[in-house]
């Protein structure tokens, strides 16, 4: 069992630390129309709109709040958005359809990857779970101002919170693997699918009685140099 705790979300290059002035929206627009193309994944033109905002919106909230170590709209696009349809594309190629119904994002921070796949995929709707609450209220701003409708800010600890289980979990970052088995299987419906996002290498959170298959998965994200991973298992049927 590995004994590090594996965290998925990137950490800024250094070029993409910096507030430059001429990291223009353009770019980041012409990166996200990339990416899509990349992933072969289709949006409309509102929902592209809103995937844009909500980079926006982050670099403008963290200017004040320490949300994310990223300053600047490209930088937020190509790592944040890009590699939360990534994982959503990773998800459904490999292991099962994810494209209607609930799902629930555990530990979600900002929003990420819950926002960027309900923006993208419109027949799913997000739980969002984070216990930090300038990230909780971040999440209802975004809901509120970009009129999201189909995500649920939910403000507290996956542990405490009363589950609501849903047939697709994902766990980012939120504490060691082994732990987050552990805590996140009561918010997967008999059936459902827990996910666990990792680095280059799958995360190893070890076994669980109601784990009934589990397996690693190795990816990629448009445009970024390193490879990401996941792990998954389906919680067993009654």
């Amino acid at each position: 069992m590995c004994s590090t705790w594996n965290v998925p979300i990137p950490t800024p290059p250094p070029d993409d630390r910096n507030d430059t002035s001429d990291q223009l929206p353009g770019e980041a627009s012409e990166a996200l129309d990339a990416s899509l193309a990349a992933l072969g994944l289709e949006i409309d033109a509102r929902d592209r709109v809103r995937l844009l905002d909500l980079a926006g919106m982050l670099i403008d909230w963290g200017r004040a709040t320490n949300l994310t170590g990223y300053r600047d709209i490209l930088g937020a696009v190509k790592h944040l958005v890009v590699g939360a349809l990534a994982l959503h594309q990773a998800i459904e190629g490999q292991i099962g359809a994810f494209r209607v119904g609930d799902f629930v994002d555990l530990g979600s921070g900002a929003g990420f990857p819950g926002i960027p796949i309900a923006i993208a995929h419109p027949g799913l709707s997000a739980v969002l779970v984070e216990s930090r609450e300038k990230r909780h209220h971040f999440q209802r701003a975004v809901r509120r101002e970009l009129s999201i409708g189909n995500i649920e800010p939910k403000w507290g600890r996956m542990e405490r919170l009363a589950p609501s289980p849903a047939r697709w979990v994902i766990a980012q970052a939120v504490a060691p693997p082994p732990r987050v088995l552990a805590w996140a299987m009561d918010w997967v419906q008999p059936g459902g699918f827990l996910v666990i996002p990792g680095g280059p290498r799958p995360p190893e959170p070890g076994s669980h009685p109601q784990a009934a298959e589990y397996g690693g998965i190795e990816y990629s994200v448009p445009g970024s140099p390193s490879g990401r991973s996941l792990w998954w298992c389906r919680r067993a049927a009654p």
